[in-house]
Formats: structure tokens, sequence, C-alpha cells
């Protein structure tokens, strides 16, 4: 009986859509890092005109070797804000990537913004 080999993420990156007040859109992706539950690089946002305002709508889906996974997140204008306050944004998308419990974080994050954190 052999070992398990190393975990590996539930796919190649995730492909993520920002969506701002004036209307602008904004896509990245987020890869994996080397190790377990890391995240590897955040590409820069790429937006479609400049953006003005807060993030109203995020979109989240792991993209696998033959396309979507099938699980799309859909993160509203308090969700996305309280991720970035609390810093767990990284948290979010390891659990994304590595098959955590994604919105968890995100609830945490809304826990965690009401509380001062």
């Amino acid at each position: 009986m052999s070992a398990p080999g190393p975990a590996k993420p539930r796919g190649t990156r995730i492909a993520c859509s920002l969506r701002v007040g004036n209307g602008a859109n904004g896509v990245y992706s987020v890869y994996p890092g080397g190790e377990l539950k890391s995240i590897g690089n955040v590409e820069q946002v790429k937006w479609d005109k400049d953006p003005a305002g807060p993030v109203v709508q995020g979109v989240f889906t792991i993209i696998g070797e033959m396309g979507m996974t099938g699980q799309v997140i859909l993160l509203d204008q308090a969700k996305w804000d309280a991720l970035q306050k609390t810093k767990l944004v990284n948290h979010f998308y390891a659990a994304l990537l590595w098959g955590g419990t994604p919105l968890k974080v995100v609830d945490d994050a809304g826990l965690i913004a009401k509380r001062g954190g």
C-alpha cells in the first residue's frame, strides 16, 4: 500500500469578475501555489473602462483542465467589502481552489467586520 500523493487544487485557476458602481467590469485570475492550500499568483484586474465607485458584485468560478467545474459564487457589495476589510480574500481564494468552504470564509468575514475587526 503506497502513501497518498500530494493533494491537488480543484482546478487550474479561479476566474474572477468584478462590477463597480459605474458599470465598469473587471476580470482577473487567481492561481494555486505549489504548497498545499496556498495561492500562487493573483493577476491585476483588467477593466473594460475606468472604474468608479465601490465593487457592487463579484463572481468567482473554478476553471479546470476541461473548463468550468460548475460552481459559481456570487458576492454582493457587503460580502466583498467584508472580505477586503478583514483581509480574508486570500483565504477565500484558497478555500475555493483547495476544496475548503469559501462561503464559510465569507460568513466569518462578515461577522468579524460587524465586530469591528
